[in-house]
């Protein structure tokens, strides 16, 4: 489905895919991964340059003001060329934690984030539950004098060993609080773990006895869960449209090595069979759009119906881009399952996206609970 773009959105897409194919190339990026690179410094500089951490903050708060649907636009655009880059945990988790926290904390924080100075990650999961609850959040921060103690661990965390800030989020009572905390800070402990998308490379990190002050208290997770699940449901959003981009590369990957390779003196794009694998990769990416713009093109102050649309484009964004991606690597056949072609990154990547915040199940699960079913 073609959704009608603003000239402003047709040229913040072309300008990126431009930018990005002249930068990336896939077998390079599986060099990278392979050196275990851990962030490309080269790339990361191109978005601090174009300022595309800045889009969609408001002038008032430093940014240029531009819409959430222009910013996602960028997101499809990378996930298409899938840069070693944290913009989703800086640019897009972190930044919108950083713009729902209190105006102390944003005005220290969000500029060192948007000018890409500093970067940022959110610490969340403790172990492979994704619900929110003290059975699966054990990191505890505790009242001491004028301020807190936090200690715990932190799995899954994007970025952790770039990162220069944290967004933790450990239980306070009966409740749940975000808390900002600096690498830096002492009792912080970082260590490198393996990731399954390693284009976006983990860290394990503890917190011993870390020292936070109350300027650093971020967003508390109240009995409607309001501030993290407009966060979180604009960070879904955004997602799909990354798993939107990732999947139409694994389509375009497909068509043209259909179109190439020969077998039986012919292309086996000619075939029936290759024909309607790619066929049916194209009906439902064309589906994972329709819900994927719809996601982004919410009003975020509308928290039901972002709810609703964010939470149907996790879900179904995620399934399209792991189908998709495995049918890339059928129609490569051998080559697919080789550490020398591009087809197994996008694989990975797209089991890894579909775990982000929760499952596709439990995404389809929250609908249900949404429609009274």
């Amino acid at each position: 489905m073609q959704f009608s773009l603003t000239d402003l959105q047709k040229e913040i897409k072309e300008n990126a895919e431009k930018l990005l194919s002249e930068k990336i190339d896939p077998l390079q990026t599986i060099q990278k991964v392979d050196q275990n690179v851990r962030i490309d410094e080269d790339l990361w500089k191109l978005v601090i340059e174009q300022g595309w951490l800045a889009l969609d903050v408001s002038e008032e708060d430093g940014g240029l003001g531009f819409s959430t649907v222009d910013a996602s636009i960028l997101s499809e655009v990378l996930g298409y060329y899938m840069p070693i880059i944290p913009l989703f945990s800086s640019g897009i988790v972190f930044k919108q934690l950083v713009l729902h926290s209190n105006d102390d904390l944003k005005s220290r924080i969000l500029p060192e984030i948007i000018s890409g100075e500093k970067i940022g990650s959110f610490a969340i999961y403790e172990n492979d539950k994704y619900e929110i609850n003290s059975e699966n959040i054990l990191t505890e921060l505790s009242s001491k004098d004028s301020g807190f103690i936090l200690n715990g661990t932190k799995k899954y965390v994007l970025f952790g060993d770039s990162s220069d800030y944290f967004a933790v989020l450990a239980k306070f009572g009966e409740s749940f609080k975000f808390v900002l905390i600096d690498k830096n800070d002492k009792g912080v402990k970082i260590e490198e773990t393996t990731s399954l998308d390693q284009t976006r490379p983990m860290c394990e990190v503890v917190f011993k006895d870390v020292e936070v002050s109350e300027n650093n208290m971020m967003i508390e997770l109240d009995d409607e869960l309001s501030q993290w699940n407009k966060v979180k449901h604009l960070s879904l959003a955004f997602l799909s449209m990354e798993q939107v981009g990732g999947s139409q590369a694994c389509l375009d990957m497909s068509t043209e090595y259909a179109k190439e390779r020969i077998q039986f003196g012919r292309p086996i794009g000619s075939f029936q069979a290759i024909q309607h694998i790619c066929a049916n990769m194209l009906l439902q990416i064309e589906s994972a759009k329709s819900v994927a713009y719809s996601s982004v093109r919410v009003d975020s102050e509308d928290l039901v119906e972002l709810e609703m649309s964010a939470l149907m484009a996790k879900s179904y964004c995620s399934e399209v881009f792991n189908k998709v991606a495995g049918d890339n690597i059928q129609v490569h056949g051998g080559i697919g399952f080789t550490w020398e072609h591009p087809a197994h990154l996008y694989f990975k990547k797209a089991k890894s996206d579909s775990l982000m915040f929760g499952t596709s199940k439990s995404a389809r699960s929250e609908v249900a609970k949404l429609i009274d079913i």
